[in-house]
């Protein structure tokens, strides 16, 4: 084990909902600085929460992303 964080956090850790420019969500640990590029979509909340955003966002697919930018 090194010691880092799980990605996406742990079980009873918020977390938040991170959006990058192609509309890709990822999980992240709320008390971790956020990636470059990788905005804030939604939280801090619980990992339930969270994953309940990420299943209700739509989805954008690279093509449209590009015709939307």
């Amino acid at each position: 084990m090194t010691g880092r964080p799980a990605p996406g956090g742990g079980a009873g850790r918020d977390c938040v909902v991170l959006v990058n420019t192609l509309g890709r969500h990822s999980l992240w640990p709320a008390d971790l600085d956020t990636p470059a590029g990788w905005p804030v979509a939604y939280g801090p909340a619980s990992r339930a929460r969270c994953l309940d955003f990420i299943a209700r966002a739509p989805i954008r697919h690279p093509a449209a992303a590009a015709t939307a930018a």
